[in-house]
């Protein structure tokens, strides 16, 4: 019986999808390692800024 997809094609197919897996965890993780320092920034500025202090204004209407 024939299969639908020869071998080679699928050998071809496997091949293809690892490269563009690869390359796609490429580009994650470059853009985790671009990211990274600005968000620790972020973080170490967010916590040296105390909390705002929610005041109740009297509405004298």
């Amino acid at each position: 019986m024939n299969s639908a997809i020869p071998s080679r094609r699928r050998q071809k197919t496997g091949t293809m999808t690892r490269i563009v897996l690869l390359i796609s965890f490429i580009i994650l993780f470059s853009r985790m390692i671009f990211i990274l320092p600005a968000a620790f920034e972020h973080h170490q500025q967010k916590k040296s800024i105390p909390a705002p202090v929610s005041l109740s204004v009297n509405d004298s209407r």
